[in-house]
């Protein structure tokens, strides 16, 4: 009888600490995810303007010509109020637009290389087209850019640090808000299409050279809303004719240069044959 007892008054207390612990916890406020960090904002909306984030290096285009027929867009996309996307042969994942010679895999062999202070950078460029409450300004708030030996990939789907599920042969070669802990991003002057408006500078040190293509993503909205045609980018590449269009440029010199080489000896000729 006495061990029946005990053995109940033991489980009473161990039923009343039980309880008070659990309202102890439930007092307790649960905690929060973190938010990002106050970011950098680098305007480049103004002529002369630039500035680095983690690397890279934006700059103000001085408005240079661009549109279909001046550039050649690897990546186009569209949506309101906000939109991203990425370049690939595997469709239009996001936001991006048809048709597909606007958006399509882009070489890393055919990149220019460009020197600024002892760095080597590929350049990127933006031609951005915003209207109305924006007053003519997008706001890049993600730019992510990464190498892969794949160039059809089509996934929409990201990462628990923001970056995108790409699979294994993909390799994160720059990020605008690394691990997705700040809130950086870029201001550009959007002065309507056809017009190039902000430079991207991104260090060649960054990339995979090994890996066969270059991936650009990028997400715009948040602090101004897209409201105005599509976004467009194009990367500067290098201008070296392929062997083939150097073998005609070749065979087409040599022709010219015998045929003038013809035409002087038969002019040699007649001038010979005329009379005083």
């Amino acid at each position: 009888m006495r061990i029946k007892i005990s053995v109940a008054i033991f489980s009473g207390v161990l039923l009343a600490l039980f309880s008070i612990v659990e309202t102890a916890q439930a007092g307790k406020p649960k905690p929060t995810p973190t938010p990002p960090k106050p970011g950098v904002t680098v305007d480049v909306t103004s002529p002369g303007s630039s500035g680095t984030i983690n690397g890279a290096t934006f700059s103000y285009s001085d408005l240079q010509p661009a549109g279909t027929g001046v550039i050649d867009p690897f990546l186009r996309v569209q949506h309101t109020p906000t939109e991203q996307g990425y370049n690939t042969d595997g469709g239009f994942p996001f936001d991006d637009k048809h048709p597909s010679n606007f958006q399509h895999s882009l070489l890393q062999s055919s990149l220019a290389i460009f020197t600024m202070n002892g760095v080597q950078y590929y350049k990127f460029m933006l031609d951005s087209n915003q209207s109305g409450v924006s007053s003519h300004t997008l706001s890049l708030d993600q730019l992510q850019i990464y190498t892969s030996n794949s160039p059809a990939q089509t996934t929409t789907t990201f990462n628990p640090d923001g970056t995108l599920a790409f699979d294994a042969t993909t390799h994160l070669a720059y990020n605008l808000n690394i691990g997705g802990a700040t809130s950086n991003s870029v201001l550009t002057k959007a002065t309507g299409s056809g017009i190039a408006d902000m430079f991207a500078y991104i260090p060649v040190s960054d990339f995979f050279l090994s890996d066969k293509y270059v991936i650009l993503y990028f997400f715009a909205g948040s602090k101004f809303a897209a409201t105005g045609g599509f976004e467009e980018w194009t990367a500067f590449t290098n201008s070296v004719p392929d062997q083939g269009s150097t073998l005609f440029l070749g065979s087409l010199g040599f022709g010219v240069l015998v045929l003038l080489r013809y035409c002087g000896r038969y002019s040699l000729k007649r001038q010979a044959k005329s009379p005083d």
